[in-house]
């Protein structure tokens, strides 16, 4: 089992049980209240500004940053995005 692979699991057992906070402010919030226990971020993600602050709030609060190479695979896994069998999205 690879990393990817068992953090898919885990990800997917914290949005059964409501553990999640997906999106840059759910996650700002709960990594300055220091109640994340670890952060996934996207390593494709585009606005620097975004990277900067969650790696700061990380760092600051010494949360534990994933960093996972696909977004759309990361959105599939919390929920967020959803694909049909050839990949193609349709949420």
């Amino acid at each position: 089992m690879s990393v990817l692979d068992a953090l898919k699991g885990v990800l997917r057992i914290s949005l059964i049980h409501d553990g999640l906070a997906r999106g840059l402010r759910e996650a700002a919030k709960a990594l300055d209240r220091r109640q994340a226990h670890m952060c996934v971020l996207n390593e494709g993600c585009e606005e620097e500004a975004y990277k900067k602050l969650v790696i700061a709030l990380c760092s600051e609060h010494k949360i534990p940053l994933i960093k996972v190479p696909d977004g759309k695979m990361l959105g599939e896994w919390v929920g967020l995005c959803m694909f049909s069998p050839p990949r193609t999205t349709f949420w």
